[in-house]
């Protein structure tokens, strides 16, 4: 796949979202240019949405003081949602002299709306602290949103990175009686009950047919993401559940975590991960987010 350094698509106002409307009307979902994020994914019968919002989501950070460390900026800025995280992941590194913010750079720049239709978008940004540019493709469908990933290699030389998907869920998948699943089979991932706090952190090995899932019986809502497990063979699920009660939750977030990977989270090799993309050459695959009642 090829496609342009610079486009004439106009960058979309960061202010305003993409909506895609599912052609059976059952999902809706916005689309944000920063980050290439997924902002919201409603079920139209219900009006639930399955992504986190955190309380300062809509806060305009033009003009305010810089972190002077990433991840606090990350933290800080943090909206909720689905985001893709590249070419790195986890804690700010310097790789070959270059620096790596927090959960990699495609996370943190605006990207540009190549093409909208009623039910699908594609987003292209192209990465300065690698030879990447990265071209996302968004459909929506009756009851699941399909995201295809491009990794294009402008070097003359392999890349090597590493890519994790990061969707947080809300409220409307969160209850004490929430069960979660790894390919098709079930965790122990523990929810609290109303009013106590809860974090935890938790790797699982993701093989054969990429699946994590979470129900919740009060609801009776389902979201169930799906994955290549040959690129992406890790399965992490992260949960703040009103614990923290310092920066940066302020104990005001409910959220887990669903997130396929490239590589544990724990990791710190010399290179920035396990996945390579050929010189001149592109890596491509899909995750989908099925979002439906049952």
């Amino acid at each position: 796949m090829q496609f342009p350094a610079t486009s004439d698509a106009h960058i979309t106002d960061l202010s305003s979202y993409t909506r895609l409307s599912a052609p059976g009307g059952q999902l809706t979902a916005d689309v944000d240019p920063r980050g290439a994020r997924l902002a919201t994914l409603v079920h139209t019968n219900s009006g639930q949405d399955a992504l986190l919002h955190t309380a300062w989501e809509n806060e305009d950070w033009s003009g305010a003081f810089p972190a002077t460390d990433s991840s606090a900026e990350w933290h800080r800025r943090y909206q909720g949602g689905w985001h893709v995280l590249a070419p790195h992941v986890g804690a700010a590194r310097v790789v070959g002299g270059i620096e790596h913010p927090y959960h990699g750079e495609a996370a943190w720049r605006p990207w540009r709306m190549t093409d909208v239709t009623e039910s699908s978008c594609t987003l292209d940004v192209v990465l300065r602290t690698v030879p990447l540019a990265l071209r996302r493709e968004i459909v929506i469908t009756d009851d699941a949103v399909l995201v295809t990933q491009h990794f294009v290699n402008l070097s003359a030389t392999a890349v090597a990175f590493s890519w994790t998907e990061h969707p947080a869920f809300g409220d409307a998948l969160i209850d004490e009686n929430s069960e979660v699943s790894v390919g098709g089979k079930r965790v122990d991932v523990r929810f609290p009950r109303q009013g106590e706090g809860h974090s935890a952190f938790a790797i699982f090995d993701a093989t054969g047919d990429g699946q994590f899932a979470i129900k919740n019986p009060r609801t009776r809502l389902e979201a169930v993401v799906e994955w290549d497990t040959e690129l992406l063979p890790y399965a992490t699920a992260w949960q703040e559940h009103n614990k923290s009660q310092g920066f940066p939750w302020w104990g005001t977030t409910n959220t887990i975590g669903l997130e396929p990977a490239s590589r544990h989270y724990h990791d710190d090799p010399a290179e920035l991960g396990p996945l390579t993309v050929e010189a001149r050459g592109t890596l491509s695959s899909f995750v989908k987010l099925s979002y439906h009642s049952y």
